[in-house]
C-alpha cells in the first residue's frame, strides 16, 4: 500500500535522523524531501500533523526538526 505523502515525509525524516537520531536540519530535510517529489506545502503539512500529534517539533526558527 502507498502511505499517505506525510507518513512517507515522517519515515524520511526519520531516517535523515538515523539510529537514535534527535534532530534533523530542516534545511537538509527539505532539499532531501524535495528531491523526492514532496512538495513545499505537503512537507508543512506533514510537520504540522506530527508536530500536533507531539511526535517531533519544530523550533520557532524553522531551522530544525526535532524528535519526541
Amino acid at each position: 500500500r502507498c502511505p499517505r505523502p506525510s507518513e512517507a515525509i515522517f519515515g524520511i525524516l526519520r531516517d535523515l535522523g538515523g539510529p537514535g537520531g534527535r534532530s534533523v536540519p530542516l534545511p537538509h530535510a527539505l532539499g532531501v524531501l524535495g528531491a523526492r517529489g514532496f512538495t513545499p506545502a505537503q512537507v508543512g503539512a506533514a510537520l504540522d500533523e506530527y508536530e500536533a500529534l507531539n511526535v517531533l517539533q519544530v523550533n520557532p526558527a524553522r531551522t530544525r526538526v526535532t524528535f519526541v
